[in-house]
């Protein structure tokens, strides 16, 4: 009798324990740091190529024509018919570009191995005490990284390896890489800043303020303009450490800072930094 006692108590507990189980619902996966992170070092890091690219090409060769008030431009050595030539952009103490309407400070350097406008050129960017704040920000972001490279190997399309990629604020910081493809779409042939919008494509990949990888694949080409603080339209693919693959869509084309993140078929807004 005993025995047949316990064996019920065991099979009632077992059930009971099973029943608990399914009656748990599943947590649902609502991370969204990976996405803000990424957009944090995506926007500033890509649009360096196109501000490189729309200086140097507003006179044939490495030459500019920023007027005073602006990041300073000069260039070592001063004869520009000499390669290589290091283009230096000095925004100082803090300028705000009337470009994007951001406040930059620190010195960004681009080496030419050629004229820019000669296919085939490479260039090698580096930040040196480079800081940015968004025009609708209040604390200053550091970029910094082992090097930006660019090439340009056909007409109005651009290369853009990002190495060893850090962004970091008071109480964060983060790491990204990227191997991207960009093709300017507007702007060319006059010499507005303004006007110049650029799509890209490829892969990268970050670690957010938490510590956790993830990696990023651009499935629809990804648009921004100069004139614009945040990313426009495109999707990408963003699968974080130990979670599932999201996508990232940036919109249609209008200029805000928000984007909507998909999970797992559930979809809901998120603001860009």
């Amino acid at each position: 009798m005993k025995r047949i006692l316990y064996s019920s108590l065991l099979f009632v507990s077992a059930v009971a324990a099973l029943t608990l189980n399914s009656c748990k619902k599943e947590e649902p996966d609502t991370e969204t740091q990976s996405a803000i992170d990424n957009s944090v070092c995506e926007g500033e890091f890509t649009g360096r190529m196109g501000i490189i690219n729309s200086i140097a090409i507003t006179e044939q060769g490495v030459k500019s024509m920023r007027t005073p008030g602006q990041p300073f431009i000069s260039f070592a050595p001063g004869d520009t018919a000499s390669f290589p030539i290091t283009m230096i952009i000095d925004y100082g103490v803090g300028t705000t570009d009337p470009i994007d309407g951001k406040t930059r400070k620190g010195i960004v350097t681009a080496m030419f191995d050629r004229s820019w406008d000669t296919l085939g050129c490479n260039v090698v960017v580096k930040l040196v005490n480079y800081y940015v704040k968004t025009a609708t920000g209040t604390n200053f972001v550091q970029y910094a990284c082992d090097s930006i490279k660019i090439g340009h190997p056909s007409a109005f399309t651009y290369t853009n390896d990002i190495v060893g990629g850090k962004c970091i604020a008071a109480s964060w910081n983060l790491e990204w890489a990227a191997s991207r493809t960009l093709t300017q779409t507007a702007g060319m042939g006059d010499t507005l800043l303004t006007n110049d919008v650029y799509q890209f494509s490829g892969n990268a990949v970050g670690k957010t303020r938490e510590g956790k990888n993830y990696t990023v694949s651009v499935v629809s080409p990804v648009t921004k303009s100069m004139s614009c603080t945040w990313i426009q339209s495109g999707r990408i693919d963003l699968t974080p450490e130990g979670k599932a693959t999201r996508t990232v869509d940036y919109g249609t084309g209008i200029c805000d800072d928000q984007a909507t993140l998909t999970i797992n078929g559930n979809s809901f807004a998120f603001t860009m930094n």
